[in-house]
């Protein structure tokens, strides 16, 4: 798990305003919303701000490093807890359930970078008809992790009501939230193979 945490992109821009305080509770949108993301809270889909110094397939790509390196980390968390003495097994669970949480907003942060690299990639009119499919495949993918991810993380933040806690801004999501994020992947399925159907590339 630590080997997966020195792969964390730190910048000041990426812990304020990248979707690492939300996760799978970000929404997705079918084009461009132009929205700035705040300091807290709403990321929106502002890759440009979220990243940093960082370019945007490197910002992507160390998200996957750190998620890859915390699901590492989650088999050792869970042989500890079943190892764990009666008394301090509460606490063991608790620390397993909160690194599952982190685990989810890492893959979930990559994915959303991805997702809106492929979106804005699809919107180009330029690009071939086999260029335009394979954008669409890898947004049906995305879409898809994301629905999972909001699943998983809706579990998780029943469970334990400190996930999406953040003392200075109360909650920067309830589990409500999450299926919200499910209904709204869903939305974007049927929308980018509705696109399809009809011959459109993609948002203009």
């Amino acid at each position: 798990m630590s080997d997966g945490f020195r792969e964390y992109p730190f910048h000041i821009s990426v812990v304020y305003t990248a979707p690492v305080q939300c996760g799978p509770a970000n929404l997705l949108h079918p084009a461009s919303t132009g929205y700035k993301a705040t300091m807290w809270g709403f990321p929106y889909d502002d890759l440009e701000g979220w990243r940093g110094p960082y370019p945007p397939e490197v910002f992507a790509s160390q998200f996957e490093k750190v998620a890859k390196g915390f699901h590492a980390g989650l088999t050792e968390l869970e042989a500890a807890a079943e190892k764990a003495p009666p008394e301090r097994r509460a606490d063991a669970v608790s620390d397993l359930r909160l690194a599952r949480a982190a685990a989810l907003y890492f893959q979930s942060t990559a994915n959303q970078a991805r997702f809106i690299l492929a979106r804005n990639a699809l919107a180009d009119p330029a690009r071939s008809k086999e260029e335009h499919g394979a954008l669409r495949t890898e947004i049906k993918r995305l879409l898809e992790s994301e629905i999972d991810l909001a699943r998983r993380l809706f579990a998780l933040a029943r469970e334990d009501s400190r996930i999406g806690f953040e003392p200075s801004c109360q909650y920067f999501y309830l589990p409500l939230d999450l299926v919200e994020k499910v209904v709204n992947c869903r939305w974007l399925l049927n929308h980018f193979q509705n696109r399809n159907e009809n011959g459109d590339p993609g948002e203009h």
